[in-house]
C-alpha cells in the first residue's frame, strides 16, 4: 500500500468540498469505467482492511477472506460488473467501524458482558458514519451498516428482514458468518469448516434461500434444498 492515498481517494475527499456536482458525477462515472485507476483505489482498500483488522488480534485476514466468500457467493447468484465491486470493497470495509470499538473489548478474553457486546454492536453504524466525508462511486454503506442484519429480523442494528436487507448486505453477512465461526476469536476456538457448515444449515432461517443455496453450493459443491 502507498504511503499517500492515490490520485483517485485524495479527488473522492475533496469533491464534497471544492467541486460542483457535474464535476463530482464526471469523476465518479471515471471510476465506474476504469478510468481512473480503479487497482490504486482497491489497494487503498484493502489496505484499510488491514488497518480495521490491526484493532483485533484475532481476526488477522478477515477482510479478505470474508472479500474472497462473498465474490463467490456473488457470482453463483449471477452478480456481474459494479455489483461485484460493490460486494468486493464492502466486503473489505464492513467491519470498518470497529476501529471505534476499545481494543480490551475486541481483544476480551471470555465472555462479553451484555454492556460491552452493545458497544460491539455500533459498529456497523460507526463504519458509515467514518465514511460519511467519502464519495464512493459504489454503494457499500448498506453493506457496512446491515451486514448484521438477518432475514428472520433477528439481527442489529436496525432489525430489519426479509427483502428489506440488500442482498450485498445478505452477501458479506453470511461470509463473515462463516469466517467468524471457523476463525479463533478471543471468547472461542475455531469450529471445523465441516460443523460450521451444519450450524448454518441449522440457522438457514437468518439468510434469504437464495442466498443459503447459493453459499452451500460454493461451499460443499452442491446445491442446498431450503425447508
Amino acid at each position: 500500500m502507498p504511503t499517500t492515498p492515490p490520485r483517485t481517494h485524495r479527488r473522492l475527499v475533496q469533491d464534497r468540498a471544492e467541486r460542483p456536482a457535474a464535476v463530482r458525477a464526471s469523476r465518479i462515472q471515471d471510476l465506474k469505467t476504469g478510468n481512473d485507476h480503479d487497482e490504486a483505489y482497491l489497494a487503498l482498500v484493502g489496505g484499510l482492511g488491514q488497518v480495521i483488522e490491526s484493532c483485533d488480534r484475532y481476526t488477522f485476514g478477515h477482510c479478505e477472506r470474508v472479500a474472497a466468500y462473498a465474490m463467490a457467493v456473488a457470482h453463483s447468484l449471477g452478480l456481474s460488473g459494479e455489483e461485484l465491486t460493490t460486494v468486493r470493497i464492502g466486503a473489505y470495509l464492513h467491519d470498518l467501524g470497529k476501529v471505534a470499538v476499545p481494543s480490551e473489548i475486541l481483544n476480551k478474553q471470555g465472555e462479553l458482558s451484555h454492556e460491552e457486546l452493545e458497544i460491539i454492536r455500533t459498529h456497523p453504524v460507526r463504519g458509515v458514519e467514518l465514511l460519511a466525508a467519502i464519495e464512493f462511486p459504489w454503494d457499500i454503506r448498506p453493506i457496512i451498516r446491515w451486514h448484521h442484519e438477518r432475514y428472520d429480523g433477528s439481527g442489529y442494528p436496525d432489525g430489519l428482514s426479509g427483502d428489506a436487507i440488500p442482498v450485498t448486505a445478505q452477501i458479506v453477512g453470511i461470509a463473515d458468518a462463516y469466517d467468524a465461526l471457523t476463525t479463533t476469536r478471543s471468547y472461542r476456538r475455531a469450529v471445523p469448516a465441516q460443523d460450521a457448515l451444519a450450524e448454518m444449515r441449522e440457522d438457514r432461517q437468518l439468510w434469504h434461500p437464495d442466498v443459503y443455496r447459493a453459499f452451500m453450493t460454493v461451499f460443499t459443491g452442491v446445491a442446498s434444498r431450503v425447508a
